[in-house]
């Protein structure tokens, strides 16, 4: 019996490339250097802050030090927290959320962003409550696809790996559920570094495919997903 639900968030429950994009091109016009697209920087997310800057860094030429790396990741920060865009959740995401918790469910945003970035996301958009716990890609030494981030989650809500399950949209959530072995559970809405989710799912052994983060928390509620 499912006990525990762990979401991603950008690609999972919020469309945030045109935000990631706007944040891209701020960091650009700070070094002066051309903008991207939003399908180039939707390609590069997915495993963090630091690996999208070096993406970055890799694209327009520049030899991405460490010390190159934290300054561009501080004021990528930076950027981001003085954005005023409006968020663009799937439709019926949070809903289903709430409709989980309402239930009974333990549910935790389980996101490769930095936690100062994170916090700021929820809390402009009051949903800061939604979630029973948070565990960002900054919480432990190793983001996913490594599945420390998920063992923390279970440990914050006290719910064994074997009654939870992950929803993500990309190849980091499921290898990192498959390592902490939790149940991965998979949407389309996502980005997935370039790569069709359905196509790599199937080709890696992952079966659980839905088309977004509210038909699964319906299959969830309705019992009708199980382990």
């Amino acid at each position: 019996m499912i006990r525990a639900v762990f979401f991603d968030l950008d690609g999972t429950l919020v469309d945030s490339a045109p935000e990631l994009t706007a944040g891209v091109n701020g960091l650009m016009k700070v070094v002066r250097l051309r903008p991207f697209s939003v399908e180039e920087v939707s390609r590069m997310v997915g495993k963090g802050v630091r690996v999208l800057i070096e993406r970055v860094c890799d694209a327009r030429g520049i030899f991405p030090t460490d010390q190159t790396v934290s300054l561009m990741m501080r004021e990528y920060a930076k950027i981001m927290s003085e954005l005023d865009m409006p968020a663009s959740f799937y439709a019926g995401a949070l809903e289903g959320v709430g409709l989980l918790k309402a239930k009974g469910f333990k549910v935790v945003l389980v996101t490769n962003k930095l936690r100062s970035m994170t916090e700021q996301f929820l809390e402009r958009n009051d949903i800061a409550t939604l979630f029973d716990a948070l565990v960002c890609g900054d919480d432990t030494p190793h983001p996913k696809p490594a599945p420390d981030m998920i063992a923390l989650a279970c440990s914050k809500v006290e719910v064994d790996p074997q009654y939870t399950v992950m929803v993500g949209d990309s190849a980091n959530d499921a290898l990192a559920a498959r390592a902490a072995h939790v149940r991965a559970v998979l949407v389309k809405t996502g980005y997935n570094e370039g790569i069709p989710i359905e196509a790599w799912a199937k080709a890696h052994g992952f079966d659980c495919v839905f088309d977004d983060a509210a038909q699964v928390c319906a299959e969830i509620t309705a019992g009708r997903l199980r382990l």
